[in-house]
């Protein structure tokens, strides 16, 4: 299965409904050494609930018809009721997918957008996927836990999340090639010529469907690989070679075009912020 073709989305499955009466949620959980962290993990589909999808180890990826959103430790996606998705694992990751039907909810999910999920709802969460309990007791911790999923978030980083992708077939190989491989060394010209392409249709495509060039959309790419592997732990110079740079510098500088700090100036926020420290593992 691929996952931007679009007959695979069009053709979207619904499943049937993950939410029986009296419970108010429910929550499964896959572990990327049960999964090929090359593929997508099931072909497109849809929920009759809204979802929450979560990281609890390692680097997960969310993708929707028209975009990736890239997921950490802690850090959750709310997608809507009847939203076709599917998702990739990294080796070793572990991702998460917690299902509440909109009446159950607060607010209806109604948009794509990212939240925290705190360290004492991802274990509940978990416990309460793997354990049996009194009914009763399991729908009072259920209704605490929506409460602290719909708290208002203090912060929300949105430095790394989505990463948009056209919907055209033409550039599909090519597209999933530099996701593939951030630091392949081949210029522009080269994987267009690699994949069949011509400039100009690469060009019309990208501005067309997601509003950058080949260029700024690759760097793009790059950039969010890169931060991924600085805050885990990597060293900058490391991070930039495997994400297509051949000095330190010049890494360090389209980095800093990006996010408008130096990495390491990036790592130290990561490591200070609260929503993110309790997080990295």
């Amino acid at each position: 299965m691929n996952a931007y073709r679009q007959p695979d989305w069009s053709a979207s499955g619904d499943h049937p409904p993950a939410i029986s009466d009296p419970f108010l949620m429910g929550t499964g959980v896959v572990g990327g050494d049960d999964v090929d962290p090359s593929q997508p993990i099931s072909p497109p589909h849809t929920h009759p609930e809204a979802m929450l999808a979560w990281c609890y180890r390692g680097t997960v990826w969310i993708y929707l018809e028209g975009a990736m959103w890239q997921l950490g430790p802690g850090q959750g996606i709310w997608i809507p009721a009847r939203t076709p998705h599917t998702a990739r694992h990294e080796r070793h990751a572990i991702g998460c997918y917690t299902y509440v039907p909109d009446a159950t909810l607060h607010a209806p999910v109604t948009e794509v957008s990212r939240v925290p999920v705190p360290r004492a709802v991802q274990e509940m969460l978990l416990h309460l996927a793997s354990n049996d309990m009194d009914p009763a007791l399991r729908i009072r911790i259920q209704r605490v836990l929506i409460d602290m999923l719909q708290l208002p978030a203090q912060h929300v980083s949105e430095e790394v999340g989505e990463v948009p992708v056209p919907a055209d077939e033409r550039v599909r190989s090519l597209v999933e090639e530099v996701l593939a491989d951030p630091g392949d060394g081949r210029t522009a010209r080269e994987l267009f010529a690699a994949h069949g392409l011509h400039e100009r249709t690469v060009l019309r495509v990208f501005t067309g469907d997601i509003g950058m060039s080949f260029g700024q959309w690759r760097t793009g790419v790059r950039m969010t690989a890169a931060a991924r592997l600085i805050v885990e732990g990597t060293p900058v110079g490391i991070a930039g070679q495997r994400c297509g740079y051949d000095s330190t510098s010049a890494f360090s500088a389209a980095f800093k075009g990006r996010f408008g700090v130096t990495p390491r100036q990036y790592v130290a926020r990561a490591q200070s912020d609260s929503a993110q420290r309790n997080y990295w593992r």
